[in-house]
């Protein structure tokens, strides 16, 4: 029997607890907030509240691989390493219409605003699969078909050979 599912729009799966810099922050503010709110990336705000730029785990890892190992700029600002070019979602594309719009534009996650331009949140790749998911589990056969991941054993592991492409 086939269900009529409706496909999820971004607006359904927009997280709206935006954790946003300013411009002067330090980047190694960013590591910090990153890993104690579990994101990764966030809108750069300037003192009017208007998204100035984008900020991402790779900005952050590679500023400061840089500054801890090779010594440079020992602790520059986000506005220094963030992404200028802000890619924002539509609130009323569907999930399959903000994947494309990831994978056409090389990101994981994007600021979502409305007609005029305000901020009404973030959406990721990790909400458009969170909301697969619940439409999966809708779906009778769903728990029958379910599998456990492998977990390999440090022998698994050694056993494991990888075959190059």
């Amino acid at each position: 029997m086939m269900m009529n599912l409706e496909i999820p729009k971004v607006k359904d799966i927009t997280v709206k607890k935006v954790i946003a810099f300013k411009p002067d922050h330090a980047t190694s503010d960013i590591i910090r907030i990153f890993n104690e709110y579990r994101i990764s990336s966030a809108p750069v705000v300037n003192d009017s509240n208007e998204v100035i730029g984008f900020v991402s785990e790779s900005d952050s890892m590679k500023c400061m691989g840089n500054c801890l190992f090779f010594d440079e700029q020992r602790n520059p600002t986000v506005e220094s390493i963030m992404s200028k070019k802000i890619y924002s979602a539509n609130s009323e594309w569907d999930i399959f219409e903000l994947d494309n719009f990831f994978i056409k534009n090389h990101i994981r996650s994007a600021p979502v605003v409305d007609n005029e331009g305000h901020l009404i949140g973030i959406v990721t790749r990790r909400d458009a699969l969170l909301s697969l998911q619940r439409l999966l589990e809708e779906r009778s056969d769903y728990k029958r078909n379910l599998k456990e991941p492998i977990e390999l054993s440090m022998h698994q592991k050694l056993m494991v050979k990888l075959k190059n492409y």
